[in-house]
């Protein structure tokens, strides 16, 4: 396998891939396979017994809307990305200090 073992975050391990490591590979696989696009447990989620046991909730993602904002196109075009082209976020850790300063200058 390629990338940090499971291990690296959880034991300090800076080696390679031990059997145990494979081991939570696999299981964390077959649970994020088990899924729903929704977050739930498909077992849960998409059984007929449990209709009406899932309430809605809403929230904002700061990090979807910028990127959502940096995919809408110009208004006249749509954006067309470029052939394997992913756009993802990142926190800027300047920004955010920038706006905690604003954000507290304001409470002043």
């Amino acid at each position: 396998m390629t990338g940090k073992p499971p291990s690296h975050w959880f034991t300090g391990n800076r080696g390679e891939w031990t059997d145990r490591d494979y081991i939570l590979q696999l299981a964390l696989t077959k649970y994020e396979g088990g899924l729903c696009s929704c977050g739930q447990p498909m077992i849960l989620a998409h059984d007929k017994d449990n209709e009406g046991w899932y309430e809605p909730h809403k929230t904002y993602c700061y990090s979807c809307a910028a990127r959502e904002t940096a995919t809408q196109g110009d208004g006249k075009n749509p954006y067309k990305p470029e052939p394997g082209e992913r756009v993802y976020t990142a926190l800027d850790p300047v920004a955010k200090t920038t706006a905690l300063k604003r954000r507290a200058s304001r409470h002043n």
